[in-house]
């Protein structure tokens, strides 16, 4: 055993000199990807989760039906992660709502991850207006931890990438984390590649995605790209179909299944009630 400590004293040497040949430039880097390589994997590893669009409004949330369902199906299942979005008025509105204050007390409580709605309307609103949504909603619920980028710019275009990653470095200086974006159809690789979210949704719809598309195994696909930055939202759908729901997870790491009814854009909302199958969804994430 008398060899070990001489051996440790030559590594201490060796990474001393290494480290006094490095720049400041190199050091940082190489600090960089030493985070990067452990979050890769501490994500590597993390189970899939639900991400819910939360587009209720909280009245009486002590006693609301919906909202303390959610959470004591979190609290009933602790190891499935839970990302839900709250959208009190398209956006953050304009005055505080001590409703919904109260509402995020309750999602952490149950260590359900709060993200704020904001929309960009395909790239229609300025950056500005994007951004003072994201100051608006820590000036009024400076609880909430991350943002949910609806209606997200997909053109497959380079000036598409630089202005949706400045809403996430914006996000990012803020201190909001995680960060969704959703476009609404399927998303050019380029976006994956310029890390414009920490995760994307590649699919909504009343339909289940095809394997092919969630799998991303094409030319300008995603299937290079790590599974936890991937998201599959579902309406419509009147029942929960096993099968489905377990190809999913196959491909992505968060994903959400609803009953409720997209028909009508100017009459319906899909997430403004939980599905009956709610139960059954946690069920089958924590298998």
């Amino acid at each position: 055993m008398s060899f070990i400590r001489p051996f440790a004293v030559v590594l201490f040497f060796i990474a001393s000199a290494t480290a006094q040949e490095s720049s400041p430039r190199e050091t940082l880097d190489a600090m960089k990807r030493l985070r990067d390589a452990q979050r890769f994997a501490e994500l590597a590893n993390q189970p899939t989760g639900l991400l819910v669009p939360l587009y209720l409004y909280p009245e009486n949330i002590h006693t609301n039906p919906a909202w303390n369902r959610l959470i004591d199906l979190k609290k009933s299942h602790p190891r499935v992660p839970v990302w839900a979005i709250v959208n009190p008025d398209s956006g953050p509105g304009k005055e505080v709502d001590a409703n919904y204050v109260k509402a995020i007390d309750r999602l952490h409580g149950a260590g359900i991850v709060t993200l704020g709605y904001v929309s960009t309307e395909y790239g229609k609103r300025g950056p500005q207006a994007v951004r003072d949504d994201l100051g608006t909603w820590q000036k009024l619920y400076p609880k909430i931890q991350g943002v949910f980028f609806d209606e997200m710019l997909y053109e497959d275009t380079p000036a598409a990438v630089v202005q949706q990653k400045s809403y996430r470095q914006f996000a990012t200086q803020k201190g909001m984390w995680p960060t969704v974006a959703n476009p609404g159809t399927a998303t050019p690789e380029r976006f994956f590649a310029g890390d414009v979210a920490d995760v994307i949704v590649v699919h909504e719809g009343a339909e289940y995605p095809t394997e092919a598309a969630i799998k991303g195994d094409y030319f300008g696909g995603y299937a290079d790209y790590p599974p936890w930055t991937r998201c599959v939202l579902v309406h419509t759908r009147p029942k929960f179909d096993a099968a489905e729901f377990a190809r999913i997870k196959k491909y992505v790491r968060w994903v959400y299944v609803t009953d409720d009814v997209f028909v009508d854009v100017k009459k319906d909302n899909p997430w403004d009630s939980l599905p009956k199958y709610l139960e059954t969804m946690f069920e089958a994430l924590e298998k």
